[in-house]
């Protein structure tokens, strides 16, 4: 069985509607009493019929269940579900009320809350964490140049992103003493400056609190459970379906899928092309980051079309020119 489900399954297509208002809170709605799950909570939507596609399915759903048209819709993630019977397709988008005020046409709850408050309304589908990890990550994902010495550390100039981007202090390079002793002062420029940074040895988490954690498919699979990977936001590098199983295992909130495209970095690796990231991206169940041979700002369109949180590498934020002498390729 796959990440997504047992593909010999029936498969169900879903659209779903995440309606921000002007000040950024989300609607979710409750399940009504006499339907399945009734009482949990979740985004609107529902089935998309067999002449539709999702946008219209979308703007359909919402129609019916809350009296309201929608406009700015945009794709936020789309991510397969597997139950025991069944296997259910979610194409998520963010969206807007365009005409009419949302009410409860079949008699569910509707509740308003900021993005961190809606994990207070409980209980939830399964299918909700991920589209709330894709509505709370950023859409940059940074990963430090390789440096010669930890000392460089200090001078590496602050990645070319927005404020509350991810930034991974990946130095592979270092051994874990080295490592240890340069990341507390690092995650707390990080943190000063607005990003978010992320460690990759869970041995440095105590002293940086507040931090996230990567870890790749191997140290993942490692680890007895989430718990034990403390952080923030945990992330797992995965290149084909068993090490999304490794992920998936571990609880991991989202994944870093690549190479997209041919890198340097990776010579000789086959690289998977859009089509094979949207595969992984769709079966992975959680929010996925592209990464290898992308720009953030040429790839971005075509990394959302794909179904990518966002886009993941090192030249893209640290031109050859942005870094410091000492880093090497």
């Amino acid at each position: 069985m796959t990440v997504a489900g047992d593909p010999a399954l029936p498969l169900i297509q879903v659209a779903c509607g995440v309606l921000v208002d002007d000040a950024g809170a989300v609607l979710m709605a409750q399940r009504p009493t006499g339907k399945i799950a009734a009482g949990y909570w979740e985004f609107p939507g529902g089935k998309i019929e067999p002449a539709e596609d999702a946008e219209a399915a979308l703007r359909r759903e919402l129609r019916e269940e809350l009296d309201v048209e929608i406009t700015a819709i945009e794709p936020l993630i789309d991510f397969m579900h597997g139950y025991r019977d069944r296997r259910v397709r979610l194409q998520t988008f963010r969206c807007r009320v365009a005409a009419g005020r949302p009410r409860g046409r079949e008699g569910q709850t509707l509740a308003w809350r900021p993005v961190d408050a809606l994990l207070d309304l409980q209980p939830q589908l399964p299918t909700v964490a991920p589209i709330l990890n894709a509505l709370r990550l950023p859409v940059h994902y940074a990963w430090t140049p390789p440096l010669d010495v930890p000392e460089a550390l200090v001078t590496l100039p602050m990645p070319r992103m927005p404020a509350g981007g991810l930034v991974r202090l990946r130095q592979p390079g270092w051994d874990i003493r080295s490592y240890a002793a340069s990341a507390p002062a690092w995650v707390a420029r990080m943190q000063d400056a607005g990003l978010q940074p992320v460690v990759d040895r869970p041995e440095v988490l105590p002293d940086c609190p507040g931090t996230s954690l990567h870890l790749s498919a191997r140290a993942a699979e490692a680890l007895p459970d989430r718990a034990a990977a403390g952080g923030r936001w945990l992330l797992v590098s995965a290149h084909n379906e068993a090490e999304l199983q490794i992920a998936a295992g571990l609880g991991a909130d989202a994944v870093v899928i690549g190479h997209v495209a041919s890198t340097p970095s990776h010579p000789g690796v086959a690289a998977l092309g859009w089509k094979g990231f949207t595969a992984l991206a769709r079966a992975a169940g959680r929010p996925a980051y592209a990464i290898g041979g992308l720009d953030a700002e040429r790839d971005h369109a075509a990394a959302r079309l794909a179904g990518a949180q966002g886009i993941a590498g090192i030249r893209t934020y640290w031109p050859r020119s942005h870094r410091p002498r000492s880093s090497a390729e």
